[in-house]
């Protein structure tokens, strides 16, 4: 349902997912990151934060299954470039700094210049605990 956040959604990825993991056994993955579930997304109905986004990609990336790792959808540019910057780090087992170089693009990142803005949405989470129990 709109408006879902963190941890609720984190509380059906990973169960989700290791379940398809285990049954399943791929070989591969091919994981989609489309940064449409952000908050703060032009067309985006969910609440996730840059930071909760990727650990979504760091769980998958623990089951040490090779991976092909996509873009896709995220109609706010800016946070798009945010959240595949964020995600592609953390493939690559590198640090990134939360304040953004200063490039010539700097100022489409206005106004708080950083990686991990606050994405808090006016959206209301209508995933109630007993709805996601019984998901």
């Amino acid at each position: 349902k709109d408006g879902i956040d963190d941890p609720n959604y984190m509380s059906i990825f990973k169960p989700v997912m290791q379940s398809v993991m285990s049954h399943y056994k791929p070989s591969v993955i091919v994981l989609q990151c489309g940064a449409d579930s952000l908050g703060c997304d032009r067309l985006g109905c969910f609440n996730l934060s840059i930071k909760q986004h990727g650990q979504c990609v760091e769980f998958m990336k623990n089951f040490n299954v090779p991976m092909i790792v996509l873009g896709g959808g995220g109609y706010t540019i800016r946070n798009v470039a945010r959240c595949w910057a964020y995600e592609t780090s953390l493939l690559l087992d590198t640090e990134i700094s939360n304040d953004l170089p200063c490039t010539d693009y700097f100022e489409y990142f206005a106004p708080d210049y950083t990686l991990h803005p606050d994405m808090t949405t006016k959206i209301d989470n209508q995933n109630t605990r007993t709805y996601l129990d019984n998901v």
